[in-house]
């Protein structure tokens, strides 16, 4: 078990070619979704499904698969409920496609699976949940979002979402499954030492928080794989500065960069509300960002850790 966790933070897949043609092609309705103007990617779009192999042994079953995307739902769908939307999640464990999205059609609010996605050697079952979360992100996040009449999140402000509140509400008080990352050895010393001063005195969070950066080290490292883009590590975050807030998806440094900010920030997350959502002043205004700085983390606040990353973000206050 140790040496399995520990590969979550250490995980080096080489990419993989994706070229061959005669390879038997799986079910792949995601795939031929791409360029539909209402769906927003948790990947950018990729042949990746290519190489999917149904037979072969992944960290994730579709046991697993169906039961890791019920758990996250099952907290998010009575918050949907309560707004008057229908949340619902399609599980697509047969199709290739090495996706998630999410799509919003009326009062219908929906979160697209694949299996083609969960099998890939690089995902971990928490690094699945982090998925399942960005999708979710694109709807509840808030500010920042992709545009001031879109109604979907960026891919930044999602991922920032996925640690900095779907994690903590589904693992926050999971005490025995955050209890395994509290005894892993050679932990990352970013992780280590940002996760302690966040969370200090709260042996609990520092151990979901270590958690949380592993599931999102799974899920970078993908990314990265996928672009013929460096291994992500935690010692060498993106140095990239914006002059204005990115809302296409960043490269795998900067993913895991925001997925770390996402778990260090100790803000607590409104579920009542979607910060900037239809503000009158636009949605992408410094009027929305101020909403989004009560359950967010701000420099201009005086915060030294869990921000959103400047590799993508540009505040406005």
């Amino acid at each position: 078990m140790t040496k399995i966790i520990l590969s979550l933070l250490t995980l080096t897949v080489g990419a993989t070619a994706l070229a061959a043609a005669d390879i038997p092609q799986p079910m792949r309705r995601g795939y031929e979704l791409y360029g539909a103007p209402q769906v927003k990617w948790v990947m950018p779009p990729n042949r990746a499904h290519l190489m999917d192999r149904r037979e072969r042994v992944a960290n994730i079953t579709e046991e697993q698969f169906n039961q890791i995307i019920d758990d996250v739902m099952k907290y998010w769908q009575p918050i949907a409920q309560a707004k008057g939307v229908n949340l619902v999640a399609e599980k697509n464990w047969s199709d290739g496609t090495v996706n998630a999205y999410a799509s919003q059609s009326g009062n219908t609010w929906r979160v697209a699976m694949f299996g083609g996605l969960a099998r890939r050697p690089e995902v971990t079952p928490d690094g699945f949940a982090l998925v399942v979360c960005h999708e979710l992100g694109h709807h509840f996040a808030g500010y920042a979002f992709y545009g001031s009449r879109d109604w979907a999140s960026s891919e930044g402000e999602s991922d920032y979402f996925a640690t900095n509140a779907c994690a903590k509400m589904i693992w926050g008080k999971d005490f025995r499954g955050n209890e395994r990352f509290r005894r892993i050895r050679n932990v990352p010393a970013p992780v280590q030492e940002n996760c302690t001063a966040a969370w200090p005195n709260n042996a609990n969070a520092q151990a979901w928080c270590v958690r949380a950066a592993a599931g999102g080290h799974s899920l970078a490292t993908l990314l990265a794989n996928l672009g013929n883009d460096p291994a992500p590590k935690f010692e060498t975050p993106d140095t990239t500065v914006v002059s204005r807030t990115n809302t296409a998806h960043p490269r795998g440094q900067c993913r895991l960069d925001t997925y770390f900010a996402g778990a260090l920030c100790t803000k607590t997350w409104d579920m009542n509300t979607i910060p900037g959502r239809n503000h009158p002043k636009g949605q992408n205004s410094q009027a929305a960002e101020l909403e989004s700085m009560k359950v967010s983390c701000y420099a201009s606040e005086g915060f030294k850790i869990g921000m959103r990353p400047s590799c993508w973000f540009k505040a406005l206050n």
